[in-house]
């Protein structure tokens, strides 16, 4: 069985010249496909795992080891011609594999261990050694690595590349400010931080309530929502009367928009804002995809006439 296995051919691989960033690392904060981290990864684990494996199978068939064990007589034997040879090359070729993928502790030591062979003082028992260890450091590199699962479900809520504006180009256009919050309100839905993700949708909503106030001269900079939103209903209220308003010809219209704005932001001040910047509330997911799509449409609507 050992005769047959060594007979396999070694695995070829054609890599860069300088390391790749890993996908996580050179777009952070973006979602990375199980795709994506195979085609960085895996097939570099694999020829990894593959040649270890293989010349450690070597090794013990050339000591005639039975089990993990090998022969006394054999401990202090070196590594003949034809092993040393498979071994610095499967150890290059590993460096550069680990090198790639962000191991550089592993790669480090490879390059080491294919000095000493190079150095021609290498023997079974220590190349074992050396094998095994490497081994466990791959694993204890790799286990510095953590990911954290998405479901597709909850990834349409996560900004990307392609589709950076959560809420639509509308809402960007018009509240450029917002892009933060709004992105930041998707990251925590998708990640299950409900209530974190709240607390970023008002003050996406503050922004929104900022910009239908300066269109009737009422300030939120020394003013609660709730002061604000009766002076912003009672202006409104009076439109008809205004002089300004009154002599548009779409005044009603206008009228019909802003007080159903105003409207919106009382009830949402009353539902959710007040108790979540006060940290009277906690959100179950539900409710927070619930409040996510209300604000969305708020901000949509509001996108049609206003902008900060």
């Amino acid at each position: 069985m050992i005769s047959e296995f060594l007979e396999i051919p070694p695995v070829e691989l054609t890599f860069l010249s300088e390391p790749v960033a890993s996908p996580w690392d050179s777009r952070p904060l973006e979602l990375v496909t199980w795709w994506e981290m195979q085609q960085f990864s895996a097939y570099g684990f694999y020829a990894i795992g593959y040649f270890l494996e293989t010349l450690k199978a070597e090794c013990m068939f050339k000591c005639g080891a039975v089990g993990d064990e090998i022969p006394i007589h054999e401990v202090h034997k070196c590594l003949d011609d034809a092993t040393a040879e498979r071994a610095i090359k499967s150890l290059k070729q590993g460096e550069e594999i680990c090198r790639e993928i962000g191991m550089n502790i592993t790669s480090s030591t490879m390059a080491d261990v294919a000095e000493r062979i190079e150095g021609k003082s290498a023997t079974y028992n220590w190349f074992l050694s050396e094998l095994n260890h490497l081994q466990r450091l791959i694993r204890k590199e790799m286990s510095g690595k953590f990911f954290i699962y998405v479901a597709p479900e909850r990834a349409r809520f996560w900004p990307t590349k392609r589709q950076q504006h959560v809420f639509g180009e509308i809402v960007y256009k018009a509240f450029p400010s917002t892009f933060y919050d709004i992105g930041q309100a998707g990251v925590c839905l998708a990640m299950g931080c409900t209530t974190a993700c709240v607390f970023h949708l008002m003050r996406v909503l503050e922004t929104g309530l900022r910009s239908l106030g300066n269109v009737f001269g009422v300030s939120l900079d020394h003013a609660s929502w709730g002061p604000a939103i009766l002076q912003i209903e009672s202006k409104i209220r009076n439109m008809h009367v205004d002089p300004r308003w009154n002599s548009l010809p779409d005044c009603k219209q206008q009228q019909q928009f802003y007080a159903d704005a105003a409207s919106n932001f009382g009830i949402l001040k009353d539902a959710w804002r007040n108790h979540t910047m006060h940290a009277r509330s906690k959100y179950t997911d539900d409710e927070a995809q619930q409040i996510f799509a209300s604000v969305k449409g708020v901000m949509q609507k509001l996108a049609e006439r206003l902008s900060e």
